[in-house]
């Protein structure tokens, strides 16, 4: 493994902690008491849940992409 490879996962690693972190010292009792579940969500969030939705199809799509298609076949011969 690089040093290269081992300052990136370090840098992953450390950022992810420091994530945790936050998120654990920024939640109040508010946030906590507030339900997540049930038609409330579709009702207060209806631009949070749009912006999710098309995200994960920009991904799939992104995904799509990258992959080849069936017309596509690798040409082996030279």
């Amino acid at each position: 493994m690089t040093a290269n490879a081992r300052l990136r996962i370090g840098v992953v690693i450390t950022l992810l902690i420091l994530g945790a972190v936050l998120a654990h010292y920024s939640r109040s009792e508010s946030t906590l008491s507030w339900p997540a579940t049930g038609p409330s969500v579709w009702l207060t969030r209806r631009a949070d849940l749009m912006l999710q939705l098309g995200l994960m199809l920009v991904g799939a799509l992104g995904i799509r992409a990258l992959l080849p298609g069936e017309d596509e076949e690798e040409d082996t011969t030279l």
